[in-house]
């Protein structure tokens, strides 16, 4: 198997072959739907199904993944322009709109970058559990007379679909190591199962189609995690990294410090950094979850008042993690690929210093007396808007980046140098500001029909105005922002 190898006049044969399938397959869907007089529920299943098959079988036809990655590429390319101008609703779902459908082929061309040489085996089961485990959970949920639902996001999500996914992707893991005879460290219904928790935890917290990327990116690394283990990269940590992510996510839970769908999205982060990591990535992060989540509580009835400014409240929901950890996440997965590279560690920590830095400023600013200035105009402007600086704000968010970078040093012992400290201080200020930056020139910021400034599109059930910025530009983004500068500024100090 070679990724790039010149494919044989047999394999553009079988290119053709497949590409005419996948084309009267749609056009016999499209049929099918206006039979069922609009209805695409069963047609887009079925094609998931179909082409997911197609896909994970691709390794046993071609030798070389040009042609795989062309077919993907294709597909991409025509799903998008599908769902943007409303064409082919056929594999289109019919209660939301969602590019799902340009996921599924997105996923499978980043699979065969990665896995195609060294790996086959491992695409095929993570589109496999895409394919069959991820269309029941969506049959069982909507065939079940009086579903349980529940919703961890923006998606109407069943206890008997999310029970399907659990169970269908426990067996297709089993099957799949069982049918290849791996010798392994650990039992097949433990790899089975660490595989199928993370998998329907994604498939929760997943939302637009979404699943259909996280679920067989997430399948597929924790399958090379235990199949092809590396010296600095311990499976068993991982085993361990569920129950602690676990308690984490169920306690701040429980002490309402995350909303249900921002318990998931904390368990997946924490497996992954300690998963990967252990305590020297975990602590600094875990450090700025609970020192951030505590301050928040903090004069809770002083900001009650801005509850209608802020768009998100004390409670931190799947897009806050995303945007303070998701940087983070970034550089753990890139440390898993290149473990060597020893930038990347003052990198993480400085990205976790940003958002440390940025939460502590406007935590411990909205508590001061006082009204913050602009960072463009140093006017005065009120407590609560986007882009306004202060004098404590600001010294609380160097504590902040101190108090993280300073658990990081612990790790780092007498290879740390004051100069390193300093750097991450001055790393995480500088994302901070970065985010103040950004908070009063792009971001979205709307008014109230009262002629208050506010973060929200709707105060009080009625819509607001937007008055500066990019609606896309939203706390989350900027938030994003903030940690990527935090370790870009970290990258050229080094």
């Amino acid at each position: 198997m070679r990724l790039f190898a010149i494919p044989t006049e047999d394999e553009w044969f079988f290119t053709g072959i497949v590409l005419f399938l996948v084309v009267m397959m749609i056009a016999a869907a499209e049929l099918v739907r206006r039979l069922m007089y609009g209805n695409s529920e069963v047609t887009r299943k079925l094609v998931h199904v179909i082409a997911g098959i197609l896909m994970a079988f691709a390794p046993s036809v071609f030798h070389s993944g040009i042609p795989a990655l062309l077919l993907s590429f294709l597909a991409i390319i025509g799903t998008f322009i599908a769902v943007r101008f409303g064409l082919l609703q056929s594999l289109h779902d019919t209660e939301r709109t969602s590019y799902g459908t340009t996921y599924h082929p997105m996923a499978f061309f980043i699979l065969v970058l990665a896995f195609w040489e060294h790996a086959p085996q491992i695409l095929t089961a993570a589109i496999l559990i895409l394919a069959v485990p991820d269309a029941l959970a969506a049959i069982v949920g909507r065939s079940v007379r009086t579903p349980h639902v529940f919703s961890f996001s923006t998606d109407r999500k069943t206890v008997e679909g999310s029970a399907t996914m659990f169970i269908a992707t426990t067996v297709c893991v089993g099957s799949f190591l069982s049918y290849h005879g791996y010798v392994t460290t650990y039992p097949y219904a433990v790899i089975a199962l660490v595989t199928a928790t993370v998998v329907t935890a994604w498939e929760l917290v997943c939302t637009r189609g979404l699943d259909n990327l996280s679920v067989p990116l997430s399948a597929a690394f924790m399958l090379d995690l235990f199949l092809r283990p590396v010296p600095v990269h311990d499976p068993a940590q991982m085993i361990t990294a569920l129950f602690l992510a676990a308690a984490i996510g169920i306690v701040s839970y429980r002490f309402q410090f995350l909303s249900p769908n921002g318990s998931v999205a904390t368990f997946l982060l924490a497996v992954l950094i300690y998963g990967i990591g252990g305590w020297m990535w975990t602590v600094p992060i875990l450090t700025f979850f609970i020192a951030s989540s505590l301050l928040s509580k903090y004069g809770k009835a002083r900001k009650r008042k801005l509850e209608r400014v802020f768009d998100k409240t004390d409670k931190r929901d799947s897009g806050q993690v995303a945007a303070n950890g998701g940087v983070a996440g970034a550089f753990m997965l890139a440390w898993y690929i290149f473990p060597g590279e020893t930038w990347m560690y003052p990198c993480y920590i400085a990205s976790v210093a940003a958002v440390t830095a940025d939460t502590w400023g406007t935590e411990i600013g909205t508590l001061m007396k006082g009204k913050p200035r602009s960072i463009i105009t140093f006017r005065k402007v009120d407590i609560g808007t986007s882009g306004g600086i202060s004098p404590a704000g600001l010294a609380g968010g160097a504590a902040g980046a101190a108090l993280v970078s300073g658990t990081a040093m612990l790790f780092l012992g007498d290879t740390a140098a004051p100069m390193l400290l300093l750097s991450l201080i001055v790393s995480g200020v500088v994302g901070s500001l970065i985010d103040s930056l950004l908070g009063a020139t792009v971001q979205a910021q709307y008014r109230t029909a009262s002629g208050k400034l506010t973060e929200r599109t709707v105060v009080d059930g009625v819509p607001t105005t937007l008055v500066r910025g990019y609606r896309w530009v939203t706390n989350d983004v900027v938030n994003w922002c903030c940690g990527a500068a935090g370790a870009g500024t970290m990258y050229l100090l080094l």
